[in-house]
């Protein structure tokens, strides 16, 4: 997995924080997927299966557990499908500022 830098640690941190109802740097696992997304990850239903606490949603996933899980969603978005994406709205990205106007 890719190092995270520490501004990305701090921002996972504090998101997980967020959901943590019960302050013991845990999650219900019924929350995965919405940690996830307010992460700006889209996980899909599958995904999140994927991870095994679809079984027992009254489990508790503490931080350490969840970062391996939102490092492997984050690498999957962001694969070679992805790359392709980025790559052909570079054309239209005429200020290379990630914006298409709409004049194009």
């Amino acid at each position: 997995m890719a190092k995270l830098s520490e501004d990305q640690i701090v921002e996972i941190q504090e998101t997980f924080n967020l959901f943590d109802q019960r302050g013991d740097n845990k999650i219900a696992a019924h929350q995965l997927g919405d940690v996830l997304r307010a992460l700006s990850q889209n996980p899909t239903e599958s995904e999140i299966r994927k991870c095994g606490y679809a079984s027992n949603p009254d489990a508790r996933i503490s931080s350490e557990v969840f970062l391996p899980i939102w490092q492997t969603v984050s690498k999957n978005r962001h694969g070679p499908a992805t790359r392709r994406l980025h790559r052909r709205v570079r054309v239209f990205d005429k200020d290379q500022n990630f914006y298409i106007s709409s004049a194009n």
